[in-house]
């Protein structure tokens, strides 16, 4: 049951971002590229393909990211859901980020 709610809280809040996003996405393009994000993310999360947590961290990543390089200042409702996806990514509990640490941490050998 917890699988399902949290697949269901990670779409929400992505349908959240993508819908306040969307309208400017109509008016500049640099949106777009947000918008692609969050729709990869949702169908990921629906189709089971990726955890909820993990995809949600790597949309906070990835938007961030894209807000830094082109320069995006987001208005105060945007960056409340943004905060509550990053919030909702470290929700697996001590060994949950532990196993995210470690697999971030990881190097190829040779």
């Amino acid at each position: 049951m917890k699988k399902k709610e949290d697949e269901q809280t990670a779409i929400s809040l992505f349908d959240t971002f993508k819908r306040l996003i969307l309208e400017k996405s109509l008016q500049d393009d640099i949106y777009c590229q947000i918008i692609e994000v969050l729709n990869l993310a949702i169908k990921r999360v629906a189709n089971e393909s990726q955890t909820p947590q993990l995809e949600a961290r790597s949309v906070f990543q990835n938007i961030h990211t894209i807000c830094f390089v082109d320069k995006i200042k987001l208005n105060a409702e945007e960056a409340d859901v943004l905060k509550k996806i990053d919030q909702f990514s470290h929700s697996k509990g001590i060994w949950g980020e532990m196993n995210t640490l470690n697999i971030s941490n990881m190097w190829l050998g040779k």
